[in-house]
């Protein structure tokens, strides 16, 4: 039974993100929000909005730490195999040639590797120094929010003058529809993103516990590769338009908003430091996250590349070590 309310949910959220983040497209058109910076905040909220959800619902109901944390962290890897996904469907040379390497997409992996960084810090290291220095917020959580906000306020400073590319740049859907209309598409999708998430985290947990898996293994893969699926969305769109860069800038977008909602369950969890409380193998999924990300920022700096199977060595690297992390999770859970 738990099996088919977290497959109900999962598909609410499918059905639910996808129509989200068509209607944040169309929004962020309509009302001429053209600014790259202002795309990728758009986009990274909603896109990780079920991870958002997911996560402040297992920490606040279920007080399941490692489940949420676990969503997050997994999600960034997920959100970073979709550039493989993006590979496999682009089958004309390595899909990292195409991405640009400029200092936005720098900046962006950089904060997200530092992020993860003081992430598997804290994890090491909360349990000898877990006080509070800033109301609920220990020392690690309120890096992670100092940084988040400088690596934004850098992205800003070197787009502000470029104009965005949005995944769905169809001119005649907008003709179609009235501002009153597309609010209320995100109003209500947004809505059902919501119900389904907290549904999703509720049965995860669940499944955790009756089948042994735990809430590591759970929250990492299973709840982490439904609440990714909005960012495949985007991803694909924009490979379809031939908008690549903006894919990689919502990869990497959404994966350090995924980081700060981290310091967002701290500030939920009603005194209790959530990343003191969790499994050590939360660290093997933070360095995954890292390590995946210094090979996308190598593979979109080194052009040309060789490809085996129309697949970029990068892309190859990357699934040998996303594969190997999930079959070592199986084996420590």
């Amino acid at each position: 039974m738990y099996w088919l309310s977290f497959i109900f949910n999962a598909a609410l959220i499918v059905f639910a993100g996808t129509k989200l983040t068509q209607c944040a497209d169309r929004f962020s058109e309509e009302f001429n929000i053209g600014k790259v910076w202002l795309g990728i905040i758009l986009l990274g909220m909603v896109t990780s909005l079920p991870e958002a959800i997911s996560s402040l619902s297992a920490v606040i109901s279920l007080h399941a730490y490692d489940l949420a944390v676990g969503n997050l962290l997994g999600s960034d890897n997920f959100n970073l195999m979709l550039l493989v996904v993006m590979d496999l469907a682009y089958r004309r040379g390595a899909i990292t040639d195409n991405i640009r390497s400029d200092r936005s997409n720098i900046v962006s992996a950089g904060s997200v590797v530092l992020l993860e960084l003081i992430v598997i810090a804290e994890i090491i290291f909360s349990k000898f120094f877990s006080h509070s220095i800033f109301g609920c917020l220990n020392i690690g959580m309120l890096l992670i929010m100092v940084f988040f906000f400088i690596g934004m306020r850098l992205l800003y400073s070197f787009q502000a003058d470029n104009v965005s590319e949005v995944v769905n740049r169809t001119k005649q859907d907008l003709l179609n529809q009235s501002r009153i209309k597309i609010i209320i598409g995100l109003i209500l999708s947004a809505g059902v993103v919501i119900f389904a998430a907290m549904r999703l985290a509720s049965s995860a947990d669940i499944i955790a516990k009756q089948t042994g898996l735990g809430r590591t293994f759970v929250g990492s893969i299973f709840l982490a590769c439904v609440t990714s699926l909005p960012e495949m969305v985007v991803s694909l769109s924009a490979l379809k338009l031939g908008v690549i860069d903006m894919a990689a800038g919502n990869i990497f977008g959404s994966n350090m908003i995924n980081i700060f909602i981290i310091a967002v369950c701290d500030l939920v969890s009603r005194g209790v430091f959530v990343l003191s409380m969790v499994s050590k193998l939360q660290i093997l999924t933070a360095s995954l996250g890292v390590i995946l990300v210094c090979i996308a920022v190598i593979g979109i700096g080194v052009k040309h590349k060789r490809t085996y199977l129309g697949l970029g060595i990068d892309s190859i690297l990357m699934s040998v070590l996303f594969l190997s992390s999930i079959w070592i999770l199986y084996k420590l859970r």
